[in-house]
């Protein structure tokens, strides 16, 4: 019996220092997963690759099945979404192709959230990280709740952009456009205020229209200058939000409109839907809103 345990031991050692010397493998980036995932429901062809100065993306193709070619319309996914979600892009994917447009949803970047670190954290004494463990439970629980950063690092942010930007001008490069053909982006969340930040800038790009769904931007200064940017931008621009948005873009709302009058934007129109984003009638409407709106133009 006491021989057993000794091997036993002994096998509990070999065991440990085996699996203490395995390397560390990486795991596989979102944009390969992603990719690997839509393979399986579109063919090759259909996956375009990006390759830019801040690295690879793709993009996802379908081609206008209309008798009559309008355009070419870029979706813009959210941060965190894949190209084809379930917020309506993978509908308007396949509805705007319907409807004689090629289509075109951008992979986008990843975004490193990193909580800024605070000068003051090292100036404060040894003594404080001991502090007496007697106080009182609500004592403990504010300091946490006041650590916690609400929002995106405008470093981070400005980094998104970059690589928003440079994903949009590689595809834009890759375009063989008619002058007759219209250019649309459409784009969602923190990616269409991303988006109408660049274009307020007035950038050398032929764009027929800019259609934003629930425009955000997970700053406070960035947020509050938006409507202003949305106002300077020259193409057509259709603002369009749920009504069970966040109070960040709904309470932003009002404030684009003041702005559009005041920089006399009169291509600007902006649209309420009601319902989830979810449903399939939600869709139905988002995708008569963008058809009417491109219609007009």
């Amino acid at each position: 019996m006491r021989t057993f345990f000794y091997f036993l031991f002994l096998w509990s050692l070999l065991l440990s220092t085996y699996l203490g010397a395995a390397d560390f493998v990486m795991p596989e980036s979102r944009l390969d997963i992603e990719k690997r995932d839509l393979s399986k429901y579109f063919n090759t062809e259909m996956l375009i690759d990006i390759e830019t100065d801040e690295g690879k993306s793709f993009a996802v193709f379908s081609q206008y099945m209309a008798p009559q070619k309008r355009g070419v319309i870029i979706l813009l996914p959210d941060i965190g979404h894949s190209p084809l979600s379930y917020n309506g892009f993978n509908y308007l994917y396949q509805a705007l192709a319907d409807d004689g447009f090629d289509t075109y949803a951008l992979q986008i970047p990843e975004v490193i959230y990193e909580k800024p670190k605070n000068a003051d954290d090292d100036q404060r004494p040894a003594e404080e990280s001991d502090a007496d463990d007697s106080g009182s439970m609500d004592d403990k629980i504010m300091p946490a709740m006041q650590s916690v950063d609400i929002g995106l690092p405008e470093a981070a942010l400005d980094d998104y952009k970059t690589q928003l930007v440079a994903i949009f001008k590689a595809l834009y490069s890759q375009l063989t456009m008619r002058q007759q053909e219209k250019l649309v982006v459409i784009a969602q969340g923190t990616s269409a205020g991303i988006f109408g930040e660049y274009l307020a800038e007035l950038p050398n790009i032929k764009l027929d229209a800019f259609i934003a769904i629930s425009a955000q931007l997970p700053h406070s200064d960035r947020q509050r200058h938006l409507p202003a940017n949305f106002s300077l931008i020259s193409p057509p621009l259709l603002d369009v939000f749920y009504s069970n948005d966040s109070p960040i873009v709904t309470r932003n709302m009002a404030e684009r409109i003041r702005w559009v009058k005041r920089n006399s934007k009169f291509d600007y129109r902006q649209r309420q839907l009601f319902g989830l984003t979810t449903e399939m009638r939600q869709h139905q409407r988002l995708r008569k809103e963008v058809d009417g709106f491109l219609r007009q133009l």
